[in-house]
């Protein structure tokens, strides 16, 4: 299991340098991110050439593919590859944007939807009206537990990670408690674990994984306690699936400083969950102003 990291705060500075980079923008129609659309089309076509593939009028970087077999367009958003592109060089753009192209058009085996698979992931707002906006009926179980954070129950295989509707659920006996107790559960198995109980810390401690890492934000007892043990500044970035960092951060300059860090991590996430800085409050994560 991935252990966290404890990082002085004299090397704070430096980690900042390395992960810079900034927050990457959804619904973007300028200049930029037509010639992106423009430049990523024909990779589009040449991966899907039994397909017509066509942008969303007024959204070009939303890409709709329908196959002859199908009426209902599957759908390839370039947003966060595009916010991911204007902050690294060509070519990690060019093999961020051909990965994301070979991987759907491979089309991964969906998971099995068996309690075995069951997880938790943390999105945000953003992520969350995305999904209300699919029509998807019904919706996955999910939780609020920030200002903009969601747990949501997902399927889990090797290949993908699909959302876990409530009627699968239902379908395998599970009541919306157990399934919850299923999820976490398991999920925990994978994830950094955090602090032992009470455990202070020193400068910035950092949680990384290949999975799951950012779901650790939807443990709400281990985070009471360690808000118990640090205070009211206690401060934590949940930047992707692979990257959480926490820190006791008092307001003012340092806690400015701190949300530059968590502005240039989202940058360089290609797959960034949140670019805010939250504090504990009472239950659920509260952003830090």
């Amino acid at each position: 299991m991935p252990k966290p990291t404890a990082i002085p705060p004299f090397l704070a500075p430096l980690l900042a340098a390395l992960l810079a980079a900034g927050t990457p923008a959804l619904a973007q129609n300028g200049p930029e991110a037509r010639a992106f659309a423009a430049d990523a089309l024909p990779k589009i076509r040449a991966a899907f050439p039994d397909a017509e593939v066509a942008q969303e009028p007024g959204e070009p970087l939303q890409i709709n593919i329908t196959r002859k077999s199908e009426t209902e367009p599957a759908t390839i958003n370039l947003h966060r590859v595009f916010g991911f592109c204007q902050n690294v060089d060509k070519d990690a753009c060019e093999a961020e944007l051909t990965g994301l192209i070979g991987i759907l058009a491979k089309s991964p085996k969906a998971p099995e939807r068996e309690a075995a698979n069951l997880r938790v992931i943390v999105r945000d707002g953003q992520y969350w009206n995305y999904v209300l906006g699919t029509g998807l009926d019904p919706l996955p179980p999910h939780r609020r537990i920030g200002d903009d954070l969601f747990a949501i129950l997902a399927f889990d295989s090797p290949e993908a990670i699909a959302l876990a509707p409530a009627d699968r659920i239902a379908e395998l006996g599970l009541s919306p408690e157990n399934a919850w107790l299923f999820a976490e559960r398991q999920t925990a198995r994978i994830i950094p674990g955090l602090p032992e109980e009470g455990a202070k810390l020193d400068g910035l401690t950092v949680f990384q994984g290949e999975e799951y890492t950012g779901s650790m934000m939807a443990y709400a007892a281990q985070w009471e306690a360690l808000a118990a043990a640090n205070g009211p500044d206690l401060a934590v970035i949940a930047n992707s699936d692979q990257f959480v960092v926490a820190a006791v951060v008092p307001d003012g300059a340092e806690l400015e400083k701190y949300r530059g860090l968590a502005e240039e991590q989202c940058k360089l996430a290609s797959r960034c969950i949140s670019p805010n800085v939250y504090r504990w409050r009472e239950g659920k994560w509260v952003i830090a102003r």
